[in-house]
């Protein structure tokens, strides 16, 4: 475990979420929003990750070396993007000399909905063709409590867990939406209520809030702990262990 920091201490966080096709980077300073900016990369991700983070922060009137902690969602979701965020993430922190924390991409979806009190949310994350990555939290305090543990499923499968959750209606957000929402809400009688389509994809704004909280704490700092979270192989890793 790192070392706490203290509360006061004037720390400018960037924060990179790179998990689905619409990535996001933002600056904050002391828990304050300089700058965000969220772009749909196409494929193109690691030709436009650093030329961006280097247009945020000249917006912000900013160096690299400014920073004093970096924030990066470690998935799960496309496995391409959570290599280059956490590999651009932990290469930079280390350059820097400066504490990195791994946020999980579900939590930062679910909390932007931690101002909703006893709200039940699912966060669902796009695996493949009728799979979802998802998590289901209880908003309370300003804050989200993960009441399950992360998993991949069938649309079909999350469904009947959803019917297990005690509320009169549960929050679905995600990318997963578009394909998932229709069958959900056949599935779950008027239960399902869905979120705007601009939450659907995780907000770095509100990573860098969460990687705040973990750094102030102490349960996050140390880059080598920084890794990427699959919640399951890739398809090549898998195709490999079957020979």
């Amino acid at each position: 475990m790192a070392a706490a920091l203290h509360e006061s201490w004037n720390m400018h966080i960037l924060s990179l979420d790179t998990t689905t096709d619409v990535s996001s980077i933002a600056v904050t300073n002391s828990g304050v929003l300089l700058a965000e900016y969220n772009f749909s990369h196409h494929m193109d991700l690691s030709r436009r990750l650093m030329p961006g983070i280097i247009h945020i922060l000249k917006d912000c009137s900013l160096e690299l070396e400014d920073l004093d902690a970096i924030g990066v969602s470690i998935g799960p979701g496309s496995f391409t993007g959570i290599r280059i965020g956490v590999v651009t993430a932990k290469t930079l922190a280390q350059t820097l000399g400066i504490p990195a924390a791994g946020v999980v991409s579900l939590d930062i979806l679910a909390h932007a909905f931690g101002y909703l009190p006893g709200a039940v949310i699912c966060p669902i994350i796009k695996v493949r063709k009728g799979e979802v990555y998802y998590a289901f939290y209880k908003a309370k305090k300003g804050t989200v409590e993960r009441i399950t543990e992360y998993g991949a499923l069938p649309v079909s499968d999350l469904a009947q867990e959803a019917e297990k959750i005690n509320g009169k209606t549960i929050i679905f957000c995600g990318d997963a939406l578009e394909t998932a929402g229709p069958e959900l809400e056949d599935a779950l009688c008027g239960r399902a209520v869905f979120a705007p389509a601009w939450l659907s994809y995780p907000q770095a704004s509100v990573l860098s809030k969460i990687a705040r909280e973990e750094l102030l704490s102490g349960r996050a700092g140390d880059i080598r702990s920084v890794a990427p979270y699959y919640i399951r192989k890739s398809a090549p890793e898998a195709r490999l262990e079957c020979k």
